[in-house]
């Protein structure tokens, strides 16, 4: 695989505003240090079935959540990659995680991510032993979604992941125009969500959507300003019905923008449309600008700073979910 752990990690900043002025920087290392998770759960098939396993990493998720054991870029730092995929697959469901977490703390900040990481991690030897002691331990915290079979739903995406090119890249090699422009496609999909509607992702753009879940309090500001709403993320839909809503959003995506589903939408051409959404007209052109002193109205997904690096590139393919307004 690429050497995504390069000390050379290119600082790519995307900054994307509405019309009313307000901005969302999203940072290519938080993409970076999801890739590197997926890449890490790629080749630990145990973390993707059924058992004891995975059920232990589960509750110990579950108590950590309830203990407020991720809440903290020190936290975060030292939790087990096991752990840190669990909770992305929790977040991978927007609306079930802010309602689990309000439940808990209905006065608190979500539990956001603080902390990126850009290397790989040895498995640690311990997990035999560490399964042992915990497993036995109560939980105080009981999900609203079937964490277990969320995670299960997560192979496909994974299998996808696995036959993309971003899976095995150098990641310090990939140029500020081709991470902007993943992120421009993106920011394109979110303008076309409309309330108690589906829309169907390509694989490309379910990857960047991925990663901006990742920040919660992030993404739920971004979605308002963007869409007016909260879009949820589903990834239990039959494929007929996935099928049919990839359709309908590859129609709308034409409709708006004159361009095919998982081409990439020119940015000229965006500046020329406005969507109107459930709130309000938006227009989102990204600048290349460094993030520093910006402002971040929207919410920061990532760390953002100056750099630039060289090529890369991305594809096309059904992403395998949809989202539907909501909250």
């Amino acid at each position: 695989m690429g050497n995504s752990h390069s000390l050379s990690m290119p600082h790519h900043c995307a900054h994307i505003r509405t019309k009313d002025g307000k901005t969302l920087k999203f940072a290519y290392r938080a993409l970076v240090d999801h890739i590197v998770l997926l890449r890490q759960v790629a080749v630990h098939p145990e973390m993707t079935q059924s058992g004891e396993t995975l059920n232990y990493f589960i509750n110990d998720y579950c108590q950590r959540f309830a203990n407020r054991e991720i809440r903290t870029k020190r936290q975060q730092r030292r939790l087990p990659w096991q752990i840190e995929w669990i909770w992305h697959v929790h977040r991978l469901h927007p609306v079930e995680y802010h309602t689990d977490f309000s439940t808990l703390w209905s006065n608190d900040e979500l539990f956001d991510k603080k902390y990126t990481r850009l290397r790989l991690r040895k498995h640690n030897r311990n997990h035999a032993i560490r399964l042992a002691k915990v497993k036995s331990s109560s939980t105080k915290f009981i999900p609203s979604l079937d964490l277990e079979s969320a995670v299960l739903r997560q192979r496909d995406f994974l299998e996808k992941f696995k036959q993309h090119t971003i899976y095995s890249s150098n990641l310090s090699q990939y140029s500020q125009n081709a991470f902007e422009q993943m992120v421009q496609n993106y920011i394109s999909f979110l303008k076309l969500a409309r309330e108690g509607e589906m829309i169907a992702p390509t694989f490309d753009i379910d990857l960047i959507w991925h990663t901006h879940m990742r920040f919660p309090s992030s993404y739920r500001k971004a979605c308002i300003a963007l869409c007016g709403f909260v879009l949820n993320h589903n990834d239990a839909i039959e494929v007929d019905t996935l099928k049919d809503a990839y359709e309908k959003t590859a129609d709308r995506l034409m409709h708006t923008y004159n361009v095919s589903y998982g081409k990439d939408v020119p940015v000229d051409r965006l500046r020329e449309t406005q969507y109107i959404s459930s709130c309000a007209i938006i227009v989102a052109p990204i600048s290349t600008n460094s993030c520093d002193g910006a402002g971040g109205d929207c919410g920061d997904v990532g760390g953002c700073g100056g750099g630039c690096g060289g090529g890369g590139g991305c594809g096309g393919g059904c992403g395998g979910c949809g989202g539907c307004g909501g909250d």
